[in-house]
C-alpha cells in the first residue's frame, strides 16, 4: 500500500502526460482519419491497373512518334540524295 502512495503523484502525471500527448487515440478519431486518407489518395494517386494502362499507351504514342520521325528522315535523305545526284 505504501509503494502506491509513494509512486501514485508519478503515475497521475505519466498518465496526464500521456493524454495529453495524444498518445491514446479513439476509434472514432481513427475512422475519421481513415476516411481522410482514402479521400486524399484518391484526388492525388491513381490505381496500378489505369497507371499501367496509361503507361502502355504513353509507349505505344512514343513508338509512333519514333516511327514517324524515322519516316520524315528517310524522306530528307531521299531528297538531299537526289539533289546531291543532280549536282
Amino acid at each position: 500500500m505504501d509503494n502506491w502512495l509513494s509512486y501514485g503523484p508519478c503515475l497521475a502525471f505519466v498518465i496526464t502526460t500521456l493524454i495529453n500527448l495524444k498518445v491514446f487515440v479513439r476509434a472514432e478519431e481513427l475512422s475519421k482519419l481513415k476516411a481522410e486518407l482514402m479521400a486524399y489518395a484518391s484526388e492525388h494517386f491513381v490505381n496500378r491497373e489505369t497507371y499501367s494502362d496509361n503507361h502502355k499507351a504513353l509507349q505505344d504514342q512514343m513508338l509512333q512518334i519514333h516511327q514517324d520521325i524515322s519516316d520524315v528522315k528517310n524522306i530528307l535523305i531521299g531528297i538531299v540524295n537526289r539533289n546531291s545526284r543532280r549536282n
